[in-house]
């Protein structure tokens, strides 16, 4: 892997002139966005407990395996592509390109999905407004900046093999995923609540993650498989920028149910239990797609 990231450093001069925004920027950006993430680990309920989230129990439970993904892997991600970033190697935007997306949702998320209404539960997480807001923020810079670091003579020379299955059985799946929250708001619509009561435990987050997941995560899906079957070395780094989102934030949310189930909770939902290992599954598949060719390139220039 080490050597992948070794072969793909470029002068100064060109990769100065590949990045919208500036190398530097990009750089220290990830390594404060992934501090951050630390930071909010070691301050969450995994850590000190210091911040008092503004949800249900199982609303924390699903924070913890969130700080646990996070901690496993987002922030290693973007602290390997940070320093990269700053030594100049090429390789980093292969990184980097894979959290932005993931840090806003998760920024959004957190920051507007508290239960503020609720006089029922108490916190101060409005205090730590500005660790979310820099995740936001830090989101929105490495999106602009990683997406800038390709051109289309990055992508590899795809060959479709099998990917018509592939795109057909993830299809399949992102359906299922938008008809378990579709169902979910037509029972909360009809009766107020969902039968084991998590909506009227947390309604806000209910809202706030059906509203990202249907108008976002599910849409980005299906344009992402999409643009694999029509033009995927035109959309090349639009691609890795999808399924980078993809495989992080499928890994936070099976983080999230494990440690549901390790603590008993019964609002994990049975079919997500299902749905989701098999999308973050299927979306490490696609990401390997994207990259092997070009691993295996590299791997053939070391052992030559």
């Amino acid at each position: 892997m080490t050597s992948f990231f070794k072969k793909q450093s470029e002068t100064r001069s060109e990769i100065a002139n590949e990045y919208l925004i500036p190398w530097y920027v990009i750089g220290v950006t990830a390594i404060i966005c992934a501090a951050t993430l630390i930071l909010i680990a070691f301050l969450g309920p995994i850590g000190q407990g210091i911040i008092q989230y503004r949800t249900s129990q199982s609303g924390i439970w699903q924070i913890a395996g969130q700080d646990l993904a996070n901690l496993v892997l987002i922030a290693p991600i973007l602290l390997i592509g940070g320093f990269l970033c700053l030594a100049r190697r090429a390789g980093s935007k292969y990184l980097l390109i894979l959290t932005p997306i993931t840090l806003m949702y998760t920024g959004l998320s957190i920051g507007i999905g508290q239960e503020w209404s609720n006089s029922a539960y108490s916190g101060n997480v409005e205090d730590y407004w500005w660790l979310f807001g820099t995740l936001i923020i830090g989101g929105l810079i490495l999106l602009l900046g990683s997406l800038s670091m390709f051109t289309e003579a990055d992508a590899p020379d795809f060959k479709p093999g099998g990917l018509r299955i592939y795109v057909g059985l993830m299809t399949l799946f992102f359906l299922l995923f938008a008809v378990m929250w579709i169902s979910q708001i037509q029972q909360v619509t009809n009766t107020g609540d969902l039968t084991d009561g998590s909506y009227k435990a947390a309604p806000t987050a209910f809202w706030t993650i059906r509203y990202l997941d249907l108008g976002i995560s599910i849409p980005l899906g299906f344009l992402a498989l999409f643009l694999m079957l029509s033009k995927p070395k035109k959309a090349y780094s639009i691609l890795l920028l999808f399924f980078g989102f993809f495989i992080t934030i499928g890994t936070a949310v099976d983080m999230m149910a494990i440690v549901q189930v390790l603590n008993g909770d019964m609002e994990a939902a049975k079919e997500g239990l299902i749905i989701f290992p098999i999308l973050t599954a299927f979306s490490y598949g696609g990401l390997f797609y994207l990259v092997k060719d070009k691993i295996r390139r590299n791997a053939g220039k070391s052992s030559g």
